[in-house]
């Protein structure tokens, strides 16, 4: 299906609709029309704006999945558009590009495919809603701070890898190719979110400031104003996350300064064992007629016995003593 339709009526019952049935002059106080468009197609886009009698509408910025966050204002509706986040079944993070045209008593949203947090705005079999209650205002409100959420989910997904992470680089011996892949793998999705949202703080000042009559004469707009609180705290989380990511760097330099250290301990208390069982060897090999050295095979294997055994011992105090 190309277009859902969804009357909500805080009076009587909500229902779906079929695109044909759908007229503006029909739509009372007491009810809210959305209109979600799946195809980011001309003309199905074309069809759901003709409904409403939409002639105005900036089909071709509409069409334009890659444009900036903006929003337009016309007669009697206004237009913008959104970028959210959604995660794949691969864990990958994809941005939503969305468009929104709101009008008295109607919202239309275009996107390619259904969009996850607009699922329980559209689950009627559930039982009644109270969106009717709501003017479109309040009710792309609600949309826009799940959109806002839609991000710090997003960031919790990288938070959890980032957990991930700290716990390899503690608990093993990473690869330092494998680190270096993985972390440049999360400061390239955190870069994506920073770039993919911090563009709509164009869209939420305009959407709150107080000569937006449409927003600033409606009961929404104190839910706006909330909404451009929630935005900075989306902003200071993307921007916590790229710290956190860079922390990984410290987090591995530090384990390979430590792994280098005791690499170092390790090798300089063999060094200094093997150079003191040689200054034995050398004494006991040197070339002076002493009585004591005179001890033929026996001295030998005396020799090598106390070498031995000095190397163990050495061995087990450095290991008590956390030399090595």
């Amino acid at each position: 299906m190309e277009v859902k339709v969804y009357l909500f009526d805080s009076k009587g019952s909500d229902q779906q609709l079929d695109l044909a049935d759908v007229s503006l002059e029909k739509i009372k106080e007491n009810q809210l029309l959305w209109i979600k468009v799946l195809r980011r197609e001309k003309e199905t886009i074309e069809k759901a704006l003709s409904a409403l009698g939409l002639k105005q509408a900036p089909l071709k910025s509409i069409l334009n999945e890659s444009e900036r966050p903006k929003i337009d204002i016309f007669q009697d509706f206004y237009r913008f558009f959104i970028v959210s986040a959604t995660t794949n079944e691969n864990k990958k993070i994809e941005k939503v590009p969305i468009d929104f045209l709101i009008g008295k008593n109607f919202v239309i949203t275009i996107h390619e495919g259904d969009v996850g947090y607009f699922k329980a705005f559209s689950e009627l079999e559930k039982g009644e809603t109270h969106i009717g209650e709501l003017d479109a205002e309040s009710f792309v409100a609600a949309l826009l701070d799940l959109h806002i959420v839609s991000y710090f989910s997003a960031l919790e997904e990288i938070e959890e890898k980032v957990d991930k992470l700290d716990e390899k680089v503690l608990q093993t011996d990473i690869e330092t190719d494998e680190f270096l892949k993985e972390v440049v793998e999360l400061r390239k999705t955190v870069t994506k979110l920073r770039r993919w949202f911090l563009p709509h703080r164009d869209v939420f000042y305009t959407l709150s400031r107080p000569d937006f009559q449409r927003i600033s004469e409606s009961d929404s707009a104190e839910s706006f104003r909330m909404l451009n609180q929630h935005f900075e705290s989306a902003v200071d989380a993307i921007e916590s996350s790229r710290d956190t990511v860079l922390s990984l760097f410290d987090l591995y330099a530090t384990k390979s300064a430590q792994t280098t250290n005791v690499f170092i301990k390790r090798l300089t208390f063999i060094t200094l064992l093997v150079g003191g069982l040689g200054a034995i060897a050398g004494i006991w090999g040197m070339n002076f007629e002493v009585e004591y050295f005179k001890s033929a095979e026996y001295g030998f294997w005396i020799t090598l016995g106390v070498m031995f055994i000095i190397a163990v011992g050495l061995t087990i105090l450095a290991k008590f003593k956390r030399w090595i």
